[in-house]
C-alpha cells in the first residue's frame, strides 16, 4: 500500500495519484496542507522545502512528484510511466521539465496563490502586477512551447505518459485558478486536456477530488462542471 501526503487539488500531488492510478496500485491519500503550522516529522524530512506530496513506501518517505514516479517505475515495472525509447523517454522528461521547471511555478504561485491560497489561508492581498505579469509575460510563451511540441500527436511521447500527467495536471490548476486555454490560439492543448482529463484513470482521480475542490471555496470549478465531475 502506498501513502501519499498532499491535498487531491494540488497539481503535483495529483500527479502521484495518477501514477498509482494508472499503475494500479493501492494507495491511501493522508491529507497535508504544507502551509499548516504543525507539519509531521516524516514529511520535513523527506521533503525540507516543505513541498508536497510526499510517498511513504516500504520504511522510505519519498519527495517530488517526479522522483517518486522514476521510484515507482523501478518497484513496480509493469505498467511503465514512462515510454521505453530513448527518444520518447528524453521527450517526456524534457516536456515535464518544462512543467515542473517553468510553467508550474507561475500558475502556481503567480495565480493560484494570489487568488485564492493566499487570500483564504494567509490573509494576504493578491499581488496584481504578479497576476498581469504571470498572464501576459510568462505563461502564454510555455503554452506555445507545449502546442509546438505536441504537434499532430495525441500524447506528447508518442503513448500516453506521466508527460502528459504533468501537462494535463499544471492545466487543471489553472481552470482552479480562473484561466481557461484559447481554443483558437492553442487548439492542440485545448483538445489534448479534454482527451486527458476523460481518460478513465483521470476522470476517476478528478471525481475523488471534487470535494475537497469544492470544499476549498474560492476554485474555479467550470471545467470540472464541464466534465461531469
Amino acid at each position: 500500500m502506498l501513502t501519499i501526503l498532499g491535498v487531491p487539488f494540488s497539481a503535483h500531488t495529483r500527479k502521484v495519484i495518477m501514477a498509482a492510478r494508472e499503475k494500479q496500485l493501492p494507495y491511501e491519500l493522508r491529507a497535508l496542507v504544507p502551509l499548516q503550522p504543525e507539519l509531521p516529522q516524516t514529511f520535513v524530512d523527506a521533503s525540507p522545502l516543505r513541498k508536497i506530496p510526499v510517498l511513504i513506501h516500504a520504511g522510505l518517505a519519498i519527495a517530488d512528484s517526479t522522483v517518486i514516479a522514476l521510484y515507482l517505475d523501478r518497484v513496480f515495472p509493469e505498467r511503465p510511466l514512462y515510454p521505453p525509447d530513448p527518444a520518447a523517454y528524453a521527450q517526456a522528461l524534457f516536456v515535464e521539465e518544462l512543467v515542473d521547471g517553468a510553467l508550474a511555478h507561475h500558475v502556481l504561485h503567480g495565480l493560484l496563490l494570489q487568488r485564492v491560497f493566499g487570500p483564504k489561508f494567509l490573509g494576504s492581498t493578491p499581488d496584481e502586477a504578479l497576476i498581469t505579469a504571470s498572464l501576459e509575460q510568462h505563461i502564454p510563451p510555455r503554452l506555445a512551447d507545449l502546442e509546438a511540441r505536441l504537434g499532430q500527436s495525441e500524447w506528447f511521447a508518442g503513448s500516453f505518459s506521466y508527460a502528459d500527467v504533468t501537462v494535463a495536471s499544471i492545466l487543471m490548476n489553472m481552470a482552479y485558478a480562473g484561466e481557461s486555454l484559447d481554443r483558437s490560439r492553442f487548439p492542440k492543448l485545448h483538445a489534448f486536456l479534454r482527451r486527458a482529463l476523460t481518460r478513465d484513470t483521470f476522470a476517476a482521480a478528478l471525481k475523488a477530488e471534487a470535494p475537497a475542490a469544492r470544499d476549498v471555496g474560492g476554485l474555479d470549478l467550470r471545467l470540472l462542471e464541464e466534465l461531469g465531475y
